[in-house]
């Protein structure tokens, strides 16, 4: 699911981030890892504050899963994700070092997809994902601490929108400070992306070191290396992986959700226009892109289904973030 809040810290995981996540197949264990940021490019929030991203990504072929063969038809994707993260409340037990948050998160996404030359429709011509998520975030000692989190999203090809569209999802997860460096979290969500609500397990790595080169592990969002070219600027090397979950109309065989995979290897250089503003301009490679189409029940959680794929090509991205 395209979600928003994620890699929330506190002062025992530096501070709090407003991104979330998730793979579509399993969003209980990206629910309150990260976010399946619902863009390319380093514009996702890393605080309170707003930020806007817009992708491109060029004519891509069309990849049939049966055989795997690319085909003439093609589609050419365009995105424009805006989001916004607020702090309701913080409080720091100065004795103790215990801090309490409530956060709130607002995310939407569209997407719009230009096909072309396609004998039966694959991609819809476009998508929306918008989501309110409340969440709260306490120290229990100073080696774990516990997050919790609440969303309900709206995600749909805007065909019909109707309760199918809407996605909730509600988790727990304990997070243990191995060191300054390394974070390691475990929990269980609940969701109904499968139409009856389920429990899935919840998982969190966050991992930073490196003085003049930086390497983040922040599973499962990103990877990334990144260096600072002077106080003004800082390039990163990233790979990402970006997911969701939409209910979709008009499939001939009758298959409602659909699961988007993307995967991403590209350059971010982040331009501090300000004490408080950046602007991002990112490029690279998407390694992957897929959709695929499942029944929205349980029983079919697991089954095979055909991969709709689009061939690795280029892209761009910018962004600028506003923190408050």
């Amino acid at each position: 699911m395209v979600h928003l809040l994620s890699s929330i810290r506190t002062r025992l995981i530096k501070k709090p981030v407003f991104n979330k996540p998730a793979y579509w197949l399993l969003p209980g264990l990206l629910l309150l890892a990260g976010s399946a940021r619902a863009q390319l490019g380093a514009s996702s929030l890393t605080g309170p504050g707003i930020a806007i991203n817009a992708d491109y990504q060029p004519s891509s072929h069309y990849i049939r899963p049966e055989d795997s063969l690319k085909m003439p038809a093609t589609t050419v994707q365009r995105r424009l994700t805006l989001g916004a993260g607020f702090t309701l409340s913080q409080k720091i037990d100065t004795s103790t070092g215990k801090v309490r948050i409530w956060n709130l998160g607002v995310m939407g996404s569209y997407t719009s997809f230009s096909n072309k030359d396609y004998e039966n429709s694959v991609f819809p011509k476009e998508l929306f994902g918008g989501e309110i998520a409340l969440q709260h975030m306490r120290t229990l000692n100073p080696k774990w601490s516990l997050m919790g989190m609440v969303s309900v999203g709206l995600y749909t090809d805007l065909e019909k929108i109707t309760y199918d569209d809407v996605f909730i999802t509600g988790g727990v997860i304990f997070i243990r400070k191995i060191n300054r460096k390394l974070n390691l979290g475990v929990g269980a969500a609940l969701t109904n992306s499968f139409g009856t609500p389920m429990v899935l397990p919840a998982l969190l790595v966050q991992w930073r070191t490196g003085d003049r080169f930086r390497v983040d592990i922040n599973f499962p969002e990103k990877l990334s290396v990144s260096s600072s070219l002077s106080k003004y600027d800082d390039l990163a090397l990233a790979f990402r992986f970006n997911g969701g979950a939409y209910d979709v109309e008009n499939r001939k065989d009758g298959k409602r959700l659909m699961g988007y995979q993307e995967m991403s290897l590209g350059l971010e250089n982040t331009l501090h226009l300000s004490k408080k503003i950046d602007f991002n301009l990112a490029g690279g490679t998407v390694l992957l892109r897929s959709v695929t189409f499942r029944d929205k029940k349980i029983s079919d959680m697991f089954s095979t289904r055909p991969e709709h794929r689009l061939a690795t090509n280029l892209y761009v991205s910018a962004g600028v973030r506003c923190r408050f």
